[in-house]
């Protein structure tokens, strides 16, 4: 990796539209960027981006992605009052990042584990490069493919995964019972309320 490159890797996005182009074997893709956090924060880790949050330059626009933004608020991760439409630029604002693991959009969770697998490298070298204080994946299919082998875990801590040293979390699953999902955003205000502050 070049000095360039590693910069462009790290550098704090301004305010959106957040859409980058790729290459996917030869043909020029529009698709989402990566907003790296700050040390020490969280990394929020997804699937892959939809087309409808693609057009609209923010991660996360489709009904479920949106339900994902209003438990961040939930969390207090986000200030109640946030614009679900441009919540990615809240969650740079308050330090944290998100990213996916397969960066080639689709309208459903359609990519073959291969693919996805193939995702785990760059996102481990991306963490490695940011150094989050934890690790936090949207969906179970993203946190077993990055963990490598199936997990009972519903939400919470995955025992035994880390990611560039760095502890690994699952959110409550997009159907979860109220009462999982309310257990599982009290364990994430904990976890960021726990993160270390004003280390260099």
């Amino acid at each position: 990796m070049n000095p360039d490159e590693l910069a462009a890797m790290t550098r704090r996005p301004a305010p959106g539209p957040h859409r980058t182009t790729i290459d996917v074997e030869g043909v020029a893709t529009s698709t989402l960027a990566d907003l790296p956090p700050l040390r020490d924060r969280l990394l929020f880790v997804g699937l892959n981006p939809s087309p409808v949050s693609v057009d609209a330059g923010h991660y996360h626009q489709g009904r479920l992605g949106r339900t994902f933004w209003r438990r961040l608020m939930l969390a207090t991760i986000l200030p109640p009052a946030t614009e679900v439409e441009t919540a990615d630029d809240a969650l740079v604002a308050a330090g944290h990042g998100i990213t996916d693991l397969h960066k080639v959009p689709s309208a459903r969770d359609e990519a073959s584990d291969a693919v996805l697998t193939a995702g785990v490298g760059p996102l481990w070298q991306k963490i490695a490069l940011w150094r989050p204080g934890a690790v936090v994946f949207i969906y179970k299919r993203a946190a077993t493919i990055a963990a490598g082998r199936p997990s009972d875990v519903g939400w919470g801590q995955l025992p035994g995964v880390a990611l560039a040293g760095r502890p690994c979390f699952l959110m409550p699953g997009p159907y979860a019972p109220t009462e999982q999902v309310d257990e599982g955003l009290n364990f994430l205000r904990n976890l960021a309320s726990s993160l270390p502050v004003d280390r260099a």
